[in-house]
């Protein structure tokens, strides 16, 4: 059998700058007869290196899924917003992500592979997902969604990377009839790159809590600023991009969150905070359960309340504030076992074997 496996997923280091810019504009017209300049020479997308890629999302589902693959058959690695258009057999694999973020139902890659005249013998589209409509910002939104729904009955599978708290919400959103060829992937993350840093928690009531990402709408910062209004300012911190959040003090902007940096960080945080509105199933809280941080999050950001891990609810300010208050004075001892029992749940249940094994189980392709 001369099988190929197709993948399309983002690729760093050409998704950004001039070059893709005038790329792009070129790719515009070329597409309209047929035609595309490749961001990945085609004589290398079987053999590619990853091991200096960046360690983060998208990157490292590229990483994984790809190496694993390649061990299974011949694999070609595309970026999601190239514009080639695929010659499949009929014995194929495609595996695609969506061009993203969607605008005006813009088609790279996977849209032509779904448009195309040779079927492959398995299709499958392979994307986070949450179903909030209500977003308007350039993310996973009712454009993106529709944009999917579109081309839905074209497909075998869709993997959707999201937590159970979505995976539950999907049976009432507009897309419920997408969930018979669903399958729910959970983000990974290698547990061994992200050592525990976190051994020892502040006096009660000075504890303080901790923001990772960027200053977005999505990411619930209004209802940060008002939680940490409720607090002395410094109670609440963030690294990451953007402009100033009322109330919360900036650590540091986006930077490469190494260990030496988060012993720092350990040294003056007690917990990880995400308030999201709309999170799919983010890696920062994965990386905060490895540290070592007991995590605080919203169920949209993906995740439900365990013994590990802690929910504030987006439309009860006051109960949430009184979790946050609760956790100020909660003994050391508890604290230090959630650390433990955090850090050892992500290493046996989010994990990139467990990830791509579920991949491979569903297109049906042996190891």
């Amino acid at each position: 059998m001369n099988r190929i496996i197709h993948f399309v997923y983002s690729v760093p280091g050409i998704n950004e700058g001039f070059y893709l810019k005038v790329i792009s504009k070129l790719n515009k017209y070329l597409s309209l007869i047929g035609l595309g300049i490749p961001l990945i020479a085609n004589n290398k997308r079987d053999s590619i290196i990853t091991n200096k890629w960046p360690l983060r999302s998208p990157y490292e589902v590229t990483k994984n899924v790809y190496n694993k693959l390649i061990t299974i058959d011949k694999t070609r690695l595309y970026h999601l917003h190239e514009k080639n258009r695929i010659k499949f057999t009929n014995d194929d694999i495609f595996l695609g992500h969506p061009h993203f973020p969607q605008t005006n139902g813009v088609k790279s890659v996977t849209e032509y592979a779904i448009q195309s005249k040779v079927r492959p013998k398995k299709l499958a589209i392979i994307t986070p997902l949450h179903c909030n409509t209500s977003i308007n910002t350039r993310h996973i939104n009712k454009e993106y969604l529709n944009h999917i729904d579109n081309f839905f009955p074209n497909i075998d599978i869709l993997f959707g990377i999201m937590g159970e708290y979505w995976w539950d919400q999907w049976d009432n959103s507009p897309y419920s009839h997408w969930k018979s060829k669903m399958v729910r992937l959970d983000m990974a993350i290698n547990s061994a790159v992200y050592e525990k840093v976190k051994f020892k928690f502040s006096e009660k009531n000075q504890r303080k809590f901790l923001f990772i990402g960027i200053n977005d709408p999505t990411k619930g910062v209004s209802y940060l600023s008002e939680l940490a209004k409720s607090f002395s300012y410094g109670t609440f911190g963030w690294v990451g991009s953007g402009s100033e959040i009322k109330n919360v003090y900036k650590e540091s902007d986006f930077r490469n969150l190494d260990s030496n940096f988060m012993r720092k960080i350990a040294m003056k945080y007690d917990f990880i905070i995400s308030p999201s509105f709309g999170d799919a199933n983010p890696t920062t809280i994965l990386e905060a359960m490895c540290w070592g941080f007991p995590v605080v999050c919203t169920p949209q950001s993906g995740y439900y309340e365990d013994s590990y891990r802690f929910i504030i609810k987006l439309d009860d300010i006051n109960q949430s504030i009184k979790i946050l208050k609760n956790l100020q004075n909660m003994s050391d001892e508890n604290l230090n076992k959630i650390s433990v029992k955090a850090r050892a749940v992500v290493q046996s249940e989010y994990t990139w074997k467990k990830f791509t094994s579920t991949i491979i189980d569903h297109l049906n392709i042996s190891e």
